[in-house]
């Protein structure tokens, strides 16, 4: 028993000393509210994310790269397929790799008008060495 007439136990004697230490835990209101707005943030964050993916992707031409052949040692051949709406114009880069990736050519390719959303585009870029790779690296619209 303490000096107040109660009698205490381990159990409560480590509760006290741990409400002291710590703080007492939040009622069940307060959970819930955390829970609430942990879900709040979390679907905040999901359409964030979702709005930030679409916008990134949001190109006026996309590529794919479709097909690489050596011409000789200071040409190569690239073909590629562009998506875009139709009636839509676009200025590719088409580069030019060798064996350690780095650029030993580039060409600047127009692609369309088409009346068609896929268009196959062939380009010839002349390089500096041999090249054992190529890549489109973007396109971008340009007025008609």
């Amino acid at each position: 028993m303490d000096d107040n007439g109660t009698v205490s136990t381990p159990d409560d004697e480590q509760r006290a000393a741990l409400e002291e230490r710590y703080g007492t835990a939040p009622d069940a209101v307060t959970r819930r509210r955390r829970r609430v707005l942990l879900a709040v943030v979390g679907v905040l964050a999901v359409v964030a994310f979702v709005v930030l993916a679409v916008v990134s992707t949001d190109e006026a031409v996309r590529t794919e790269e479709a097909a690489f052949a050596v011409i000789d040692d200071s040409a190569v051949e690239v073909t590629f397929v562009a998506h875009a709406a139709p009636g839509t114009t676009a200025e590719c880069t088409v580069l030019a790799l060798n064996a350690s990736f780095a650029q030993v050519g580039v060409a600047r390719v127009p692609v369309g008008p088409s009346e068609e959303r896929t268009t196959i585009v062939t380009a010839r870029v002349a390089t500096t060495e041999p090249a054992t790779g190529a890549r489109v690296s973007g396109c971008r619209e340009t007025s008609p």
